[in-house]
């Protein structure tokens, strides 16, 4: 199914580097992106099929459960669009809380490839079991993940400052259609595909606005 095709691009980047899919945290700490199974993701990612959020979106994985601490993928139109300076239609998040009348979550495309790495290698420690890998990493999180992923939590920690632009408030009378779980295991390879639709500005006034934002400048 298409909702899957992310799970043949992590097959592509074990064949093309010659290892086991490692997680943003290991990856993180040789140094830099360039030249990792991640930004041979972001380049394979350029492929139609799996560039197509849409398409992503009518596959497999569908749900109208929205649980906190699982990952998803959706398509969201703001009641408030003329207001917003901007906002991304297809959302790839973390579920944080589950309201009656809005959720919250964290929209990692608000921030720039390298910081959504710095972002997961200090959150992985506090919900991931160490050494964890491959469905290991799904059974770690389901025990792990919602009680520690807050705002409370994430504030006040420095090495998580990066999280402040991608928090986000959404309605659910605005979701389009179904949401699509993320697995545990594909969310490295999903956070790092160019899946956002930005509108009413670029994705470098975004990421420049998200770098202020962290650092708590007025952007």
């Amino acid at each position: 199914m298409v909702a899957y095709v992310w799970q043949s691009v992590i097959k592509m980047a074990e064949t093309e580097f010659d290892m086991k899919f490692k997680s943003l945290r290991d990856i993180h700490k040789e140094g830099t992106l360039r030249d990792s199974p991640l930004e041979f993701i972001r380049q394979a990612a350029q492929d139609e099929e799996i560039n197509n959020p849409q398409k992503l979106l009518q596959g497999a994985g569908r749900t109208r459960r929205l649980l906190p601490g699982r990952m998803y993928m959706m398509r969201y139109k703001p009641q408030n669009m003329n207001t917003l300076p901007y906002w991304d239609m297809f959302p790839v998040f973390f579920c944080i809380h589950a309201g009656k009348n809005y959720f919250t979550g964290l929209n990692l495309h608000y921030l720039e490839p390298i910081l959504r790495a710095e972002l997961m290698n200090a959150f992985y420690p506090f919900v991931m079991a160490p050494g964890a890998q491959g469905e290991q990493i799904q059974q770690t999180l389901r025990t792990r993940l919602m009680e520690r992923v807050q705002y409370s939590f994430m504030k006040r920690r420095r090495s998580m400052r990066s999280f402040k632009p991608c928090w986000k408030k959404y309605r659910y009378e605005n979701v389009q259609g179904s949401y699509l779980y993320v697995p545990p295991v594909a969310w490295d390879a999903v956070m790092m595909m160019p899946l956002q639709r930005f509108r009413k500005t670029g994705i470098n006034r975004v990421w420049r606005d998200s770098r202020k934002i962290r650092l708590g400048q007025k952007p």
